[in-house]
């Protein structure tokens, strides 16, 4: 084959990206941002760096896969061969539709795949691979992902010295809030929505195509990222590169905007005991807590959370609030706010959650109101105002309940328009309480900016 001089420059993100040896790595960004091309040299890095073989050559097998034939054919092939073009470099077979790279020692097999479901998996029986590429892997089903772990790091095999290196990959515009893919690139556990989930996985995300920082807008036309007749999710998805909402129903919270509501480093408390420890607490059976405070410079800052199921108030705070706070904040001054209702007798206990709290040394107070619209808009006004032109409102990034509940988990229903009773709206009801609190503490009545139905309190499952 003769040589093949290649004039590539990756963007930050992808730089970024090629730094990691994670065995699972996902960028995401906006169209036209350049993540397909460095995929494909994704490809030739790990192609270089394999060990030689006993015969001299460095082997290795991916798969690159597509959701559909035609998907696969218009894009992925064709800006694989605009970069290593057939006789070139090596030389493509489109019966198979594989790729044989051939460039100095380089001897690897692309081999080009639609799987579009889990009846595909069969079609990954037998295959011994180094690594995977899924390309635009929200449309990729989650069991070709699960099968595909199982196929890598087969290749070179281990007589013939194995795979210096093996994982898998993908590139992607923003998935949809509440999709398989949302939950494992935020960590979150796909069961619920809303506990961790360590799966190891490493997503970098691409600047906004708006952005000053955007990438490959050198190499786009002019007025690419025009935001003029395109809807709003359009906007938010390709350009702003940002989850989509889901369709199961309309966020609560639109304002708010990862990027810019969540610190990008852990949070800490500002000393002092004209600045108490405030904790936004909703309660039942499904007992979950908001820890924040009220800084110098006005802005709310979110540092911890807490959230349990099938638990009791009184072992709740015992047991996961009361040594969360002493480890944390310890002889800082702490006032509870509960939900209103806080303060009526449960059934089989005489004594009330506000008194059960206060039995644990707590001070506690009732929310001011327990009205839906006050509430939202007591967090909605912190979301929507800037601080010397940064946030009001920041979040630890530690706090993945919450964030999952802002970011869409917490919404409306889209046929009763109610607030849905489901595992983020505990989380989210807390925040809220403890915005209540903030928003009267600093004399501040918040501007209702719409109306909420009564909320629906029918059973989640």
């Amino acid at each position: 084959m003769a040589e093949l001089e290649i004039n590539y420059t990756p963007s930050k993100t992808v730089k970024e990206f090629y730094q990691s040896d994670a065995k699972m790595r996902v960028i995401m960004g906006p169209v036209g941002s350049g993540k397909s091309v460095g995929m494909c040299f994704e490809v030739l890095r790990r192609a270089m760096g394999q060990e030689p073989g006993n015969d001299g050559f460095r082997r290795t097998r991916f798969a690159v896969v597509r959701n559909t034939v035609r998907q696969l054919a218009d894009t992925t092939i064709k800006t694989w061969l605009d970069w290593f073009p057939d006789g070139v470099c090596g030389h493509f077979m489109r019966t198979t539709k594989t790729y044989f790279l051939e460039l100095g020692d380089i001897r690897s097999e692309i081999m080009f795949r639609a799987l579009d479901d889990a009846d595909d998996v069969a079609n990954l029986n037998s295959l011994e691979l180094t690594g995977a590429w899924f390309n635009e892997c929200r449309d990729i089903n989650e069991h070709i992902v699960d099968a595909m772990s199982k196929r890598v790091g087969r290749y070179p095999s281990k007589k013939d010295g194995g795979p210096t290196w093996h994982g898998m990959w993908g590139d992607t515009n923003p998935p949809t809030i509440d999709t398989w893919w949302y939950y494992q690139m935020e960590h979150l556990n796909p069961d619920d929505g809303v506990s961790p989930n360590d799966n190891g996985w490493i997503v970098f995300k691409q600047p906004s195509g708006r952005s000053p920082d955007a990438e490959n807008i050198e190499h786009l036309p002019e007025g690419y990222y025009d935001i003029q007749g395109r809807s709003e999710e359009y906007v938010r998805t390709f350009i702003d590169g940002e989850y989509g909402h889901s369709l199961a129903g309309t966020p609560v919270y639109k304002h708010f905007q990862p990027d810019f509501h969540i610190s990008k480093v852990p949070l800490s408390d500002v000393k002092g005991s004209a600045r108490p420890i405030i904790v936004g607490m909703d309660m039942g059976l499904t007992p979950a807590a908001v820890i924040g405070q009220h800084d110098p410079f006005g802005r709310m800052l979110i540092l911890d959370e807490l959230a349990e199921y099938d638990m009791g108030v009184q072992r709740f705070v015992r047991t996961r609030l009361k040594p969360l706070l002493s480890e944390k904040y310890p002889g800082r001054k702490v006032m509870i706010v509960i939900d209103p209702a806080g303060d009526s007798r449960q059934q089989g206990d005489e004594r009330t959650p506000k008194q059960l709290i206060e039995a644990e040394g707590f001070s506690v107070i009732k929310a001011s109101t327990n009205k839906p619209d006050i509430r939202i808009n007591a967090v909605d006004d912190y979301l929507m105002r800037q601080v010397d032109g940064k946030a009001a409102f920041l979040l630890d990034p530690r706090c993945t309940k919450l964030k999952a509940a802002m970011m869409g988990g917490y919404r409306f229903h889209p046929k009763t328009g109610n607030i849905e009773k489901n595992p983020h709206s505990h989380i989210a009801e807390a925040l809220q309480y403890l915005a209540l609190h903030i928003t009267d503490f600093l004399g501040q009545v918040p501007v209702v900016r719409r109306d909420v139905k009564k909320v629906s309190y029918k059973a989640w499952t």
